[in-house]
């Protein structure tokens, strides 16, 4: 049987994966606080998943735009800063554990922040990825040393992220 998370109408890989925003766990902790679709371990890297059906395009001068796309912006970073001390208060027991069986964390792990975004054109992909980079908090890039990527659903599907494209 084949794991599945579909999220902005993009079907995930889902092994060894923490559905963090369907667990009990964050929906009890009520409003304020933002989680990512899911979190998964693939190999040795900790990977936390965001899915958009589209994004404000970063090559439109227009204000309005510009305040859309910074605010969009803002909203991943919150959600990947609190979707990482979401999990992180999970493994040092601050939080009641919900991983399933299924998850196994090697004993090292790197961490990744992914955005893919479904119908997005990939030349967008660096500079919203510059932006979030920008964005994130100086002691979270120092502390933790994540990797970002933002990719469309076809650059998703090369890197396993995703499965092929139903159309």
């Amino acid at each position: 049987m084949v794991n599945v998370i579909t999220e902005s109408g993009i079907d995930f890989i889902a092994d060894n994966v923490f559905h963090i925003e369907k667990s009990d766990l964050y929906r009890k902790i009520g409003e304020g606080i933002k989680s990512v679709e899911f979190v998964r371990v693939n190999g040795h890297e900790l990977l936390f998943v965001e899915a958009k059906t589209t994004f404000a395009n970063p090559n439109t001068p227009s204000a309005e735009n510009l305040v859309k796309y910074q605010k969009e912006i803002d909203d991943i970073c919150s959600k990947f800063v609190h979707s990482l001390n979401l999990f992180s208060s999970v493994k040092v027991g601050a939080a009641e554990d919900e991983f399933s069986n299924d998850l196994i964390l090697p004993a090292k792990v790197s961490l990744a922040f992914i955005l893919v975004v479904k119908q997005h054109e990939l030349k967008w992909c660096r500079k919203i990825r510059a932006a979030l980079l920008d964005a994130l908090p100086t002691y979270l890039k120092t502390i933790w040393k994540p990797t970002v990527y933002v990719l469309n659903h076809e650059t998703a599907i090369k890197y396993s992220l995703a499965y092929g494209f139903e159309e």
